[in-house]
């Protein structure tokens, strides 16, 4: 059996790469993504420790439905804001010249 070191390992390599996506990406999709990352690398912990917990195993389960419904929820208000950013401004690239100085004007 693997041990419990190594899916813990993996989770938080998920939820460092994700938020390393979400500090360094200018795409509005790409930080998206690097928030779905993070939640699955939460939820990959969630598991790992109902697996090996004997007091934590219908409450890790129940946790990790709970993840998945948020990040279900959050997934489709992030991309309705998209849609009414890229509506508004003509891109989803937050880094492009000009959008800070238009954002600050309002």
């Amino acid at each position: 059996m693997i041990p419990l070191s190594w899916y813990l390992t993996f989770s938080f390599m998920m939820i460092g790469l994700g938020a390393y996506g979400m500090a360094v990406k200018r795409n509005l999709i790409r930080v998206l993504i690097g928030a779905e990352i993070m939640a699955n690398g939460v939820t990959v912990a969630l598991v790992a420790l109902s697996l090996y917990m004997e007091t934590f195993t219908f409450t890790g389960q129940a946790l990790v439905i709970l993840v998945i419904s948020v990040a279900a929820a959050h997934t489709a208000l992030a991309m309705v804001l998209m849609l009414m950013y890229n509506s508004r401004y003509g891109t989803v690239d937050l880094g492009r010249p000009g959008i800070q100085e238009e954002m600050q004007s309002e």
